[in-house]
C-alpha cells in the first residue's frame, strides 16, 4: 500500500509540474510578464514544450526506477517512505532547475529585445469587483472549527479514563507507530494542530476578498469573469480541504478517546479516501480552472485595443516566485508560476502570519 500511495503521489506531482505551463495565463511564462505582443512568440512556445518533455522523461524514469526497486527488493515501509520522499524532493528540484533556466533565458530576451517598447502600460481598476465575488461565507468555515473545538473539549473531559500512552502518529497501513505520555498538552495536540490548519484556511478565504484582481487591459470583460470564477473555485477548494481534514482528524481524535473505535483497516481507508479526495479536487482545480481562471471558457468578448499593455511588475517578483511589494495592501496574491496563491512578502502582515504559523507548529512538535 505504501508503494502504491507514493507511486501515485510521484506520478501526480511530476505530471502536474510537467504540464504546469499549460495551466497558466499566456501573459506570464516562467515567472516573467509577457506583453500581449509576444505571447505567440515561437521561442516561448518551444520553451514550454521543451520544459514539459524534459520533465516527463526524467520524472517517468525516476518513478519507473522506484517501482522496479520496490518490486525487486520488497523493502520495509520505513525504507519505502524514505526513498519516496527523497524522490519527491528530487522531482521538485529538477522542475525548479528547468524553470530557472527558462526564467533566466526569458528575462534576457525580454531585456535585449525590449518587449513592450512603444506600448503604454495601463492598469484596470474595477470598483465593483469585490461586491460581485461569490466566495463562500466565512461562517461555513467556522462550523468545522466549532466541531473540532467540541471534540477537543470532549477529549479533555475524558482525561481520567484515557490510557497512559496517547497515540500521536499513524502509519500508512493505519497502525499507530508513535505514542506520547498522557498529559493535558498531549491530549490537546491533535485538535490544536487541526485548529491551526482550519484557521489558516479561514484566513485565506477571507484574504481572497481583500486581494486585488489583475484584470487584463486588452480583455477586460473576459479576464474579469475569469477572475471572479477563479476565486469562487478557490474558495470551494479551501472549504473541501477543510471538511476532509476535519473528518479525518476528528475520527482519529475519537479513536484516542474511545480506543474500541480504532481499526487499522478503517484508519487506512480513511487516509486513502482523504488523499484521493484532495488529489481529485486539486486536479480538477488545476485542469478545469487554471491560474486566474485562464482555462475557463467565457462568453464575454472584448473589442481589440492597440498600443496598450498591462503593467509590467517584474520588479516586484523575485525570481518570478516571491512577490515583494510594500505598496500593495494585499497580503495574498496570485502565483506567477503555479496554480493558486502566494504571500506578499513586502507586507509586514505576511511575516507576522508566517511567524505565528511556524511558531505554532514548532511548539506543538516540542510538546509531542
Amino acid at each position: 500500500m505504501t508503494v502504491i500511495i507514493f507511486s501515485a503521489l510521484l506520478i501526480f506531482t511530476n505530471t502536474l509540474q510537467a504540464f504546469l505551463p499549460k495551466f497558466l495565463k499566456s501573459s506570464e511564462s516562467f515567472g516573467v510578464f509577457i506583453p500581449d505582443t509576444q505571447v505567440n512568440d515561437e521561442r516561448i512556445i518551444g520553451m514550454k514544450k521543451s520544459y514539459t518533455k524534459m520533465l516527463l522523461i526524467t520524472g517517468n524514469a525516476l518513478i519507473g526506477g522506484f517501482i522496479f526497486w520496490s518490486l525487486l527488493t520488497n523493502p520495509k515501509e520505513e525504507h519505502t517512505v524514505f526513498v519516496g520522499l527523497a524522490l519527491l524532493f528530487i522531482l521538485l528540484f529538477i522542475s525548479m532547475w528547468f524553470y530557472a533556466r527558462n526564467h533566466v533565458t526569458l528575462i534576457k530576451l525580454k531585456k535585449e529585445e525590449r518587449w513592450g517598447a512603444g506600448q503604454k502600460e495601463r492598469k484596470v481598476v474595477d470598483l465593483q469587483f469585490r461586491e460581485q465575488l461569490k466566495l463562500l461565507p466565512n461562517i461555513y468555515f467556522l462550523m468545522p472549527i466549532l466541531v473540532n473545538i467540541g471534540l477537543w473539549i470532549y477529549g479533555l473531559s475524558q482525561y481520567d479514563i484515557l490510557p497512559n500512552q496517547i497515540p500521536t502518529h499513524w502509519g500508512l497501513n493505519g497502525e499507530v507507530d508513535a505514542f506520547s505520555d498522557k498529559t493535558w498538552l498531549s491530549v490537546s495536540a491533535l485538535p490544536l494542530m487541526v485548529l491551526i490548519i482550519q484557521s489558516m484556511l479561514l484566513f485565506f478565504n477571507a484574504l481572497m476578498k481583500q486581494s486585488g484582481a489583475k484584470i487584463q487591459v486588452r480583455s477586460k470583460k473576459r479576464s474579469r469573469e475569469q477572475q471572479l470564477a477563479f476565486r469562487k473555485y478557490s474558495s470551494w477548494l479551501l472549504f473541501l480541504v477543510l471538511i476532509t481534514i476535519t473528518l479525518l482528524m476528528g475520527y482519529l481524535q475519537l479513536t484516542i478517546i474511545h480506543g474500541e473505535l480504532f481499526s487499522s483497516s478503517y484508519t487506512m481507508f480513511a487516509t486513502l479516501a482523504f488523499v484521493l479526495v484532495i488529489f481529485g479536487a486539486t486536479m480538477f482545480y488545476t485542469f478545469k480552472v487554471g491560474q486566474s481562471g485562464s482555462r475557463l471558457e467565457m462568453v464575454q468578448l472584448d473589442e481589440p485595443i492597440d498600443g496598450v499593455i498591462d503593467i509590467d511588475d517584474d520588479r516586484h517578483w523575485k525570481f518570478g516566485l516571491f512577490y515583494v511589494n510594500k505598496e500593495d495592501p494585499s497580503l495574498m496574491v496570485e502565483k506567477r508560476f503555479g496554480v493558486g496563491w502566494t504571500m506578499n512578502f513586502g507586507h509586514v502582515g505576511s511575516w507576522i502570519f508566517l511567524v505565528v504559523l511556524i511558531g505554532s507548529i514548532v511548539l506543538i512538535s516540542i510538546i509531542l
